[in-house]
């Protein structure tokens, strides 16, 4: 786009010229202002696609963009004598890239930046050709002084307007999919996530497996100790199970003292030995002002998702699984095979 924008600004200095309204702009000027807003522009693609724009703080250059914008605005303006002050027009579509990116203190710079250089341009006029000055050369200097700085307050704002937009968002999609009380996905972002790790298998790209795990005895954590003791315990375990998985893996709250784990590239093997993993760390928690013998176990339920099937069904098994590692004694591992009736 901004490649664009230096297109249109050189037709329309041609066109200009064509009518005869820049006597003193050569054509071996043009033809400099071209290369060299080639050369600019292909000097920032290179930084861009070599990643080195990565180091700073805006990766896009703006600021940096619009400055060497403003420098070449400001090379016409010096030849424009009948319409310079139409030709000055044009550094407003400068200043339009700065919405949504540049602070309100970047505009003000990028302001004071162009009012200096337009005064240089005013001054090498004069002292070439006091003639070349127009009555209304004056007066631009006076506007550009006075409106580019007012520009500067509302970009400003429309900027920080956006920051806040953006952050309002970005809350709004955590509260979306994630659980407020345990800080891991909610129940509607795992049924996506679980669709999503369908579609590849059903693809033949990959393979998962579905953990459910149960606190055991949880009730009676609530009624002896209050339900505020309940939530530290379900937020630790979670973030335990949490930390203790790979980056590819998630873990969900699927209600209450439910949790589904869904560990990607993992059958059943794998899919076990995480489960294990998470069983013994839960035991070993240890809770803040609780009695020292106060201990968290789990019951899990283990299966590998078969392709075409629904998700419903591999997460019965895995519930079917659960259950029966509740019935045979609680803190264990069960695993439930896909039936072949």
């Amino acid at each position: 786009m901004a490649f664009g924008s230096y297109i249109m600004w050189l037709t329309i200095c041609v066109f200009i010229y064509s009518q005869g309204q820049i006597s003193r702009l050569t054509s071996d000027v043009l033809i400099f202002s071209f290369w060299g807003i080639l050369l600019c522009n292909s000097l920032i693609y290179a930084i861009i696609r070599s990643g080195f724009n990565k180091r700073f703080k805006d990766p896009s250059l703006t600021l940096l963009q619009m400055v060497i914008a403003t420098f070449w605005v400001m090379v016409i303006v010096y030849y424009a004598d009948s319409v310079r002050s139409v030709v000055l027009l044009t550094y407003l579509v400068v200043f339009v890239f700065g919405l949504f990116k540049l602070n309100v203190w970047q505009f003000l710079f990028l302001s004071a930046f162009a009012v200096v250089n337009y005064s240089l341009v005013i001054f090498l006029l004069y002292k070439i050709d006091p003639a070349l000055i127009k009555k209304n050369d004056i007066l631009n200097i006076v506007i550009l002084a006075m409106v580019l700085p007012w520009f500067s307050l509302v970009g400003g704002y429309i900027t920080r307007l956006r920051n806040k937009i953006s952050h309002a968002l970005s809350t709004i999609e955590k509260i979306a999919i994630i659980d407020d009380l345990t800080q891991v996905f909610n129940r509607r972002q795992m049924y996506k996530i679980l669709e999503h790790e369908k579609a590849l298998v059903d693809r033949g790209i990959n393979s998962f497996s579905i953990c459910i795990f149960d606190l055991d005895h949880f009730k009676r954590v609530n009624d002896t100790f209050g339900h505020s003791t309940g939530d530290i315990v379900l937020k630790s375990v979670a973030q335990e199970a949490q930390k203790n998985l790979r980056n590819i893996d998630h873990i969900a709250r699927y209600g209450g003292e439910e949790f589904i784990l869904i560990l990607t590239h993992s059958e059943k093997r794998e899919a076990m030995e995480c489960a294990e993993r998470i069983r013994e760390l839960t035991k070993q928690i240890v809770f803040n002002n609780m009695p020292e013998d106060f201990r968290i176990t789990i019951s899990v339920g283990v299966t590998e998702y078969q392709p075409s099937e629904v998700i419903q069904e591999a997460i019965d098994r895995a519930d079917t699984a659960l259950y029966r590692a509740k019935a045979d004694g609680r803190d264990r591992v069960e695993y439930e095979p896909m039936s072949n009736a």
